[in-house]
């Protein structure tokens, strides 16, 4: 008796396995059912969130060989441009097509490919609106890094190798010519657009001047040049972005109304101008250090003047902040202090290191902008 009935458990389990499986069979059988069960899980999602590794190889590669440099002169057929790029037939074709299917290609009646419009806008080197730096940064360096996920997870320690020991991330990295110029234009793609919206978004007419602290290659004071003719400004960072920062902004024609400022945030007081910015600066480091850095800006700004914080910041109003959430591990990779803050607790730091006004406003992607304001006359009603 007890032996039929220790055999009945696992045969009854069993039983109800396979039925479970017959009626997911049946419904992923049935046109309208498939439909219905995609609706509620869809295990394609899954399995795209899994391998995008592997779109993301297409991109960058196609940038890295300048593909779409090439396709901006002249639309080029498939063995066009295996003979140009010394490709192998075999993996051209795959690889030109599933650029088509990502929307960075064209496949035209003629066989030959072009870059489609989003390609022509964003990845053209020579374009003002440039993102490829960011996807070569992504390649040489950020694709790595990852791979040390399962390692953060365990130890909290960074993958990256300018923050080991008692190095820093920015002083270790400047140390490399090729290094620094890569990461200073990877920061320039994430930036440029966010820049751009930052010159429409924020009310410069109240201000006259401004530093933009970490500047890296400038995209933001050139951006906001561009825009309103009555502004000068600066970009401080570490002295050996200097000649990079110089050179980007004098192929805008802004060398006379934008200088650079070399200094070490840490170790000076900041430099004084009616908006002080930080974009992509302050989520590298732990928040002690982003209130000391808040409170420097705090002292260097006249009466009126601003603070205009920018990052990838968590929206609790949002109902996905996946990008910034990936953004914050990215963060923690690099830096040991580093993780993207949610605007809220952003605007306490402003509160409470005495700034008022404080506004929050949404960018592009996951970027969010929080500016608060120094107590006092705007800078521009002074004489």
């Amino acid at each position: 008796m007890s032996y039929s009935g220790s055999a009945a458990g696992p045969e009854v389990r069993c039983g109800v396995r396979l039925r479970r499986e017959k009626l997911i069979m049946r419904i992923f059988q049935n046109r309208i059912g498939a439909a219905l069960l995609r609706r509620l899980a869809d295990p394609e999602a899954i399995v795209r969130a899994g391998t995008a590794f592997s779109a993301a190889q297409v991109v960058v590669t196609a940038v890295e060989f300048g593909l779409f440099t090439e396709l901006a002169t002249a639309r080029r057929s498939m063995p066009e441009l295996c003979e140009r790029m010394g490709w192998h037939p075999r993996a051209a074709a795959p690889f030109l097509d599933a650029l088509v299917d990502l929307g960075l290609l064209r496949h035209c009646r003629s066989g030959r490919y072009a870059n489609s419009r989003a390609a022509a806008l964003f990845l053209r080197p020579a374009g003002p609106n440039y993102v490829g730096g960011l996807l070569e940064l992504s390649g040489k360096r950020l694709y790595g890094l990852w791979a040390g996920l399962s390692d953060l997870l365990r130890t909290g320690i960074p993958e990256a190798g300018e923050e080991r020991g008692g190095n820093e991330f920015f002083s270790t990295l400047y140390r490399d010519p090729a290094a620094l110029r890569d990461f200073l234009t990877g920061m320039t793609g994430i930036a440029t657009g966010e820049a751009m919206l930052i010159a429409s978004r924020f009310p410069w007419r109240r201000f006259r001047t401004f530093v933009d602290i970490g500047s890296a290659q400038g995209a933001l004071p050139v951006r906001l040049a561009l825009t309103h003719p009555h502004l000068t400004g600066a970009g401080y960072d570490l002295a050996a972005v200097e000649p990079i920062f110089r050179e980007y902004v004098e192929s805008y024609g802004l060398g006379d109304r934008l200088l650079f400022i070399p200094g070490d945030m840490f170790h000076e007081p900041l430099p004084s101008a009616d908006v002080i910015s930080f974009g992509h600066i302050l989520h590298g480091y732990g928040e002690s250090v982003r209130r000391d850095l808040l409170a420097k800006a705090y002292n260097a700004l006249p009466p009126g003047g601003a603070v205009l914080v920018y990052d990838a910041m968590i929206d609790p109003r949002r109902r996905n902040n996946l990008m910034s959430r990936l953004s914050s591990l990215n963060i923690m990779l690099e830096m040991r202090g580093g993780f993207e803050a949610t605007l809220p607790e952003c605007e306490t730091w402003l509160h409470e290191t005495g700034f008022v006004d404080i506004r929050t406003g949404r960018l592009i992607g996951p970027t969010s902008m929080v500016h608060g304001r120094k107590p006092g006359p705007d800078p521009a009603t002074r004489r």
